[in-house]
């Protein structure tokens, strides 16, 4: 059996992608999570296969919960479902380390399959933003290969790791008590040292590079 796991912070959306999934012979839902924060909680302690995992959620995004995810638990596989559709979006997912990217408008058996399809190793993504993900993809390698990796300075790192936290720009001024320009201006820099553009990127990479 693959065991999933469903994050959703709408308990009624919730328990119906876990009911769709049960109906399915071959997957077992472990559990549930309503946040990117319970999320992590719950997969370090049940281990899923595959995490059916909603973009947009409260306290940590889905994109912060999966590069966290693909970080610490490698084994397990993220599908991500959304209601939004922008390419860039997409893109960010899937450079963040997502295994598949499914929409809402799909249905019960669609998204089973899907949870099957990336278990298995294979990707999921819309045909229709093939295009778009490959040309961005080629950007942020482009940007990472050009970068000359330099030394943070310790005020790139506390907004690096708050970056990572999952914190705009806003929130990052009033923590540190500096004003909006100034992170601008270390995020530059953080961007110019290790050579990573993207803002999921550049989460990966604090996470990575065990900043966090």
């Amino acid at each position: 059996m693959i065991k999933v796991l469903v994050a959703d912070d709408f308990p009624l959306v919730r328990d119906a992608l876990a009911s769709a999934l049960s109906r399915h012979d071959e997957l077992e839902v472990v559990g549930v999570a309503s946040d990117g924060i319970e999320t992590l909680e719950r997969c370090h302690e049940l281990h899923p296969d595959v995490v059916v995992l909603d973009l947009r959620m409260p306290r940590m995004s889905g994109l912060v919960a999966l590069t966290r995810l693909t970080a610490e638990l490698p084994r397990t596989r993220v599908l991500l479902l959304t209601a939004c559709e922008e390419p860039e979006t997409v893109i960010d997912a899937v450079s963040a380390g997502a295994a598949g990217f499914v929409t809402k408008r799909i249905s019960g058996a669609e998204l089973a399959d899907a949870v099957c399809t990336v278990h298995q190793g294979n990707p999921v993504v819309d045909a229709s933003l093939t295009a778009h993900l490959v040309a961005g993809l080629r950007r942020d390698g482009a940007a990472r290969s050009g970068g000359t990796t330099g030394k943070l300075t310790t005020n790139e790192l506390n907004v690096l790791r708050l970056v990572a936290d999952g914190r705009t720009d806003k929130q990052i001024s009033a923590t540190l008590y500096i004003s909006p320009r100034t992170v601008q201006t270390h995020l530059s820099q953080i961007r110019a040292k290790t050579g990573v553009r993207r803002r999921t990127q550049l989460a990966r990479w604090a996470t990575e590079h065990l900043v966090t």
